[in-house]
C-alpha cells in the first residue's frame, strides 16, 4: 500500500469494517432494529410486528446465499404452520 505522502507498507491483506445498511426504509415499516442496523426477530423469525417474518441478510451478519436460504425456508415453514392453525 502505498499512502499520499509516498510512504510503503507492503500488505498482504487489508480488512475494512463497513457499516450495515438496509437497502429498504424499515422505519416506514415499524420493525424494531438491533443496534447494528439489522432487523431484529425473534427464534421463529418474527419481528416484533404481527404476522411480519424476516430472514436472510436483513437480520444476521451471516451473509451468504447458504444461511439466507435456510432462514427462509425455515420461515416458510413457520408461516404455514400458523396459517394452517389459524380459525376463519
Amino acid at each position: 500500500m502505498i499512502f499520499k505522502n509516498g510512504k510503503e507498507i507492503p500488505l498482504q491483506a487489508l480488512y475494512a469494517k463497513i457499516p450495515f445498511e438496509q437497502n429498504i426504509n424499515v422505519k416506514d415499516l415499524g420493525v424494531e432494529l438491533t443496534e447494528q442496523g439489522f432487523i431484529n426477530v425473534d427464534f421463529m423469525q418474527k419481528t416484533n410486528i404481527e404476522g411480519v417474518f424476516v430472514c436472510g441478510d436483513n437480520v444476521t451478519m451471516m451473509r451468504s446465499v447458504a444461511n439466507a436460504v435456510a432462514q427462509g425456508n425455515f420461515a416458510g415453514a413457520v408461516v404455514n404452520k400458523e396459517l394452517s392453525e389459524e380459525e376463519f
